[in-house]
């Protein structure tokens, strides 16, 4: 594993991938924290930082858990367009 600053569970994938970097790059990590604010839940997390990098990489998440049945759509809606890949 080569080591990247900043916390993989929170990194965008263009930084993982040596991608250029922008205000999107935050957004991604503010979707993160949102994501884990509203459910208590990570959207990312694995059981090592290389699983964990490899599932921000893929960027599949969702909401199925019933941690979100209460959460609102435009808390959700809000947090979907912050973990957007591209």
């Amino acid at each position: 594993l080569k080591v990247l600053f900043g916390t993989p569970e929170f990194v965008a994938p263009e930084v993982i991938n040596y991608e250029p970097i922008g205000y999107e790059t935050d957004m991604w990590s503010i979707g993160v924290i949102c994501y884990i604010l509203v459910s208590g839940l990570s959207p990312f997390m694995g059981d090592n930082d290389n699983e964990t990098l490899a599932n921000v990489t893929s960027a599949t998440w969702d909401f199925d858990d019933e941690a979100f049945d209460e959460i609102s759509d435009d808390a959700k809606d809000f947090i979907s367009n912050l973990l957007k890949k591209d």
